[in-house]
């Protein structure tokens, strides 16, 4: 097998085609479903933003009979407004085709150089492991890659998934059990964009999610989340075709005292969604909230997205809370991610 590392060609539309194709195997073997973009949804989540900048390469197999297919990616993501230290790199290989060299072949032809080129000192990437591997095994793939990249474990995450359609029974329980501390507060369901009177007050709700991300010792710059910023956010999820389900707890005196997101694909074909941030702002803490706001969120699947399979979400492991709440609701442990940082010498 000759291989070859190259840029992505964004115009190249057998190549956009491929690499959906290489996306949805990965999904398919991670989470058991996946996502149907179009060619020009891709294009649009490839496309750069005032706030971040990415670069992309695949890694194209050539078999004996002259055959070529798309094996691989690797990817290079630029913080633009905050963590300008920070470059974000990431490579993945298909299911089929791991074991070959293609991630090592990508390390060494993409990321180290372009890592090199930005000048930036703090490498991150994030990777997974079997639910019961060992983190800090040498022998994981991902731990050999972190080697070479020269950085080190700093955070361990576990993803889980929860197998759809939910039992409406559950859904009611769930809630009998929330508004049991629930007292005055009141959960709001907002459908596709925020309302241009709250961007400002969900804006607040979105960096203190950043600030009390439990991740251990990673570093990390909370950004600032702007109503232009939040705006240009919901405008790339429509370019995608994603729509978020947004769900909002409104306080007694009328504040805003958490929220939580779930973002769905529009075409029937898609089966797989994710479930995003959950916050509850610390003052309000102690009501519940947390899991209203999912049963709020997840009782929308069915009449909004029936097609999905599975939602997909990842919690820090000392973040017991959250932890909690989603295994009420059903998710089941599919793997651990590891997070990965370091300034090494390169």
């Amino acid at each position: 097998m000759h291989l070859t590392i190259r840029p992505l060609d964004p115009a190249d539309d057998a190549e956009l085609d491929q690499y959906l194709a290489l996306e949805q195997a990965l999904d398919e073997h991670a989470h058991g479903g996946s996502q149907a973009l179009t060619r020009e949804q891709l294009r649009a989540q490839l496309t750069d933003t005032p706030y971040w900048s990415t670069r992309r390469w695949v890694a194209i197999a050539e078999s004996l009979e002259g055959g070529e297919s798309l094996v691989g990616r690797a990817s290079v993501f630029l913080p633009q407004k905050e963590n300008l230290e920070t470059i974000s790199v990431g490579a993945s290989v298909h299911p089929a085709m791991r074991g070959r060299g293609i991630a090592t072949a990508l390390v060494e032809e993409a990321l180290l150089p372009a890592i090199r080129e930005s000048g930036r000192t703090l490498v991150e990437a994030y990777g997974e492991i079997p639910a019961d591997g060992d983190p800090d095994d040498l022998a994981q793939p991902v731990n050999r890659l972190a080697a070479r990249l020269g950085i080190t474990r700093k955070n361990v995450a576990v993803c889980r998934r929860l197998p759809l359609p939910l039992d409406d029974a559950l859904l009611d329980a769930l809630q009998v059990e929330a508004e049991e501390k629930q007292g005055d507060y009141r959960v709001e369901l907002w459908d596709g964009e925020i309302p241009e009177e709250h961007l400002a007050a969900y804006g607040v709700l979105l960096r203190q999610l950043e600030l009390d991300e439990p991740d251990e010792d990673v570093e990390h710059e909370a950004p600032e989340y702007t109503p232009e910023r939040i705006r240009l956010n919901e405008q790339r999820l429509r370019e995608q075709g994603m729509r978020p389900i947004v769900a909002v707890a409104i306080a007694p005196d009328g504040s805003f005292a958490g929220n939580s997101e779930v973002h769905v694909h529009d075409n029937p074909a898609s089966t797989l969604g994710w479930q995003e941030n959950t916050l509850v702002m610390p003052e309000h803490r102690g009501h519940r909230l947390g899991l209203a706001l999912k049963v709020a969120t997840h009782r929308q699947l069915r009449e909004r997205a029936p097609q999905l399979t599975a939602l997909v979400t990842w919690n820090s492991h000392v973040n017991p809370w959250m932890i909690a709440v989603n295994e009420k609701l059903g998710y089941q442990v599919a793997y651990r991610e590891v997070a990965l940082q370091g300034r090494p010498q390169l």
